[in-house]
């Protein structure tokens, strides 16, 4: 049975029809064992697999494909991976994409079918100096209506530079994961290895500038130079 209604079936096809590349959703689950919030997961993905003829399902088990989960970074599930014509966008999903994060899914298939992030110019030429790893976790549930924004930007930022990787963390499901970045609100934008923390769904540029900024080169202290001179 659909999950939608007619009328928004043809808006996401009509979403998705401007794809020019082929998108696969890598989706990992198990057998056994498996949290109820799998079976939601992949009913959303039939869903929008039916309404994109250029997006295709490919399912692996956490279990038995080791190798593949450890390739692509996957520890839990649900979790989908988004790849463009076989290669890794650097999109996840950490959770079913239910509820509001369904549009930010639909928008993460957009992005990884076309290969344009859609970032204002200054935008990109601020992540381009970005050089090493950025792991960029946004933590959302899905009654959130402001959380599909900071999804999406972050997911931008994945497409626009092969340094950023970025995860879509629903936070009910994954209460460790919460409690650990001290989640007490969403969306909740958080940078592994930085103290960055974005609360709420802000502009364009005070996101990527905050992320950016933190990974640029620390001016010395002038007091703190003087002083090693003396």
């Amino acid at each position: 049975m659909a999950l939608l209604s007619e009328s928004d079936r043809q808006a996401v096809r009509a979403r998705l029809a401007g794809i020019t590349e082929q998108v696969t959703l890598l989706f990992f689950s198990q057998t056994f064992g498996a949290p109820e919030t799998v079976l939601i997961a992949k009913q959303v993905l039939d869903e929008v697999v039916s309404l994109g003829d250029r997006v295709t399902l490919d399912e692996a088990n956490l279990i038995l494909d080791k190798d593949r989960a450890a390739q692509y970074g996957i520890t839990d599930i649900p979790a989908v991976v988004l790849l463009r014509n076989g290669e890794d966008t650097r999109m996840r999903f950490l959770g079913a994409p239910a509820g509001y994060e369904f549009m930010s899914l639909i928008e993460a298939v957009v992005l990884a079918g076309t290969k344009d992030s859609g970032l204002a110019p200054a935008s990109r030429t601020a992540i381009a100096e970005l050089t090493e790893p950025v792991d960029i976790k946004v933590f959302v549930t899905p009654s959130c209506p402001h959380c599909p924004r900071a999804v999406t930007l972050a997911h931008r930022m994945a497409v626009e530079s092969p340094n950023v990787q970025a995860t879509c963390v629903e936070a009910t499901e994954f209460m460790d994961l919460a409690q650990q970045y001290r989640v007490t609100g969403v969306p909740k934008t958080i940078v592994e290895g930085t103290p960055v923390e974005i609360l709420g769904a802000v502009p364009e540029d005070a996101f990527v500038g905050t992320i950016v900024k933190a990974f640029q080169p620390k001016a010395p202290d002038v007091a703190t130079d003087q002083s090693s001179r003396n």
